[in-house]
């Protein structure tokens, strides 16, 4: 039976043959492959889509995913030369002695990123293959990982002693009150490998510190905005609470119909929004006197609107129930079930805001879609009959074939 693989991390062919991969159909999106010079022309016949990189392992190298750590133990435990390919970060312990280093000893092939102390840095070339990942130099203490979702506070920077190269993999926060003579004392290097969210006042901070800012993107937040870190949606109850505010949002913000222009004047002053403001018509034009981008999408409804995230499926009945046309929405997938004539679109639906993906199950749907359509960033898709040819598998770290 064929096989089709996708998303995968690491793609090892180093031992792959003819008959281990007879069986894979295709695989799409893959991050790195590695293979040895003997079986690259696998490569070929393998049907691969959307590759990141591929490296070829130099006969007698043996994998390492992670983080290595080469310090005094590994180099005094090595006896027989060592050839070691690492995917991922190799660190040079400061209290290498480079009479340790003894060429030949230790060949290291990086996919990735060395960090070595600075008065260390011959070391790396005595160590590293010819094509190896970028070093970078530190001072003091090596660097620090953090993964995932990392909020740079006051209380991590009073909890640092020395100095701190900070590499963060994922989302780097700043928190407002963030101290910036503190920051500017206690981290020495700043390295970021996705998004920085910060506000106006801390950005010239962020460059001083930045090693570089090529492998991730940044977020400013305006001074005296407050951010909405999830979708909010406002009545004619929970307007109130509201003051002349501020908003910073990436999240869609929904004005009910019962929210009057002398509530929504109280209760805002500005927005900044990536995202989608939806609102009643009546108030349609003082929503956009306090937007601060002009590309920020404003989709207004007259009667009632309905809002799709997520999947969902529609149905005939479920469109007839409704007692009056309705703007649809559509930020996650909306699938038309094979019972939805042309008829009740028209006659339900008043327009059609695609910010994800709608489905159909006949081409002539779609064509009566594209007559209601007011926004589409998204997909209108026609489902097709997909034929079971294998097994698929999906969301894989490491494969090996």
């Amino acid at each position: 039976m064929s096989q089709r693989i996708a998303n995968v991390g690491l793609l090892n062919l180093v031992n792959a043959t003819e008959e281990s991969i007879k069986g894979v159909e295709r695989i799409e999106n893959v991050g790195l492959v590695l293979y040895g010079k003997e079986n690259a022309h696998l490569l070929t016949k393998l049907n691969i889509g959307n590759i990141g990189s591929s490296l070829e392992i130099p006969a007698g190298y043996r994998l390492f995913n992670g983080v290595f750590h080469l310090d005094q133990n590994y180099l005094s435990s090595i006896v027989e030369p060592v050839f070691l390919l690492v995917n991922g970060i190799v660190i040079i312990d400061k209290n290498i002695q480079e009479d340790q280093v003894q060429a030949g000893k230790l060949n290291v092939v990086v996919n990735g990123k060395v960090y070595s102390p600075s008065h260390l840095s011959g070391i790396a070339g005595k160590i590293l293959s010819k094509g190896s990942g970028e070093v970078e130099t530190y001072h003091g203490a090596p660097p620090r990982f953090e993964n995932g979702k990392f909020t740079l506070t006051n209380s991590f920077l009073q909890s640092i002693e020395e100095s701190l190269y900070l590499v963060v993999n994922g989302l780097l926060a700043f928190a407002e009150d963030l101290d910036l003579d503190q920051l500017n004392q206690k981290i020495s290097k700043l390295e970021v490998n996705g998004k920085i969210s910060l506000y106006e006042n801390q950005e010239s901070y962020l460059y001083k510190k930045a090693a570089s800012l090529t492998t991730c993107k940044v977020e400013v937040i305006p001074t005296g905005f407050e951010v909405l870190g999830k979708p909010l949606r406002l009545n004619a109850r929970s307007v109130r609470r509201f003051q002349q505010k501020k908003w910073y949002t990436n999240k869609p913000v929904i004005i009910e119909s019962d929210v009057s222009r002398e509530m929504l004047t109280k209760a805002i002053e500005k927005i900044h929004s990536t995202s989608v403001i939806i609102c009643h018509e009546e108030v349609e034009d003082l929503v956009y006197e306090r937007l601060s981008l002009i590309e920020t999408e404003v989709l207004s409804y007259e009667n009632n609107f309905i809002l799709i995230e997520g999947e969902e499926v529609w149905s005939n009945d479920q469109f007839q129930a409704l007692d009056q046309p309705a703007n649809f929405i559509v930020n996650g997938q909306l699938v038309l079930d094979r019972d939805v004539s042309e008829e009740v679109l028209r006659s339900k639906v008043s327009t059609l805001d695609i910010l994800g993906e709608v489905v159909v199950c006949e081409a002539k749907l779609k064509g009566v879609l594209q007559n209601i359509i007011r926004l589409n960033t998204g997909t209108i898709e026609v489902e097709k009959g997909k034929e079971k040819t294998g097994a698929t598998l999906q969301n894989i770290g490491e494969l090996s074939l």
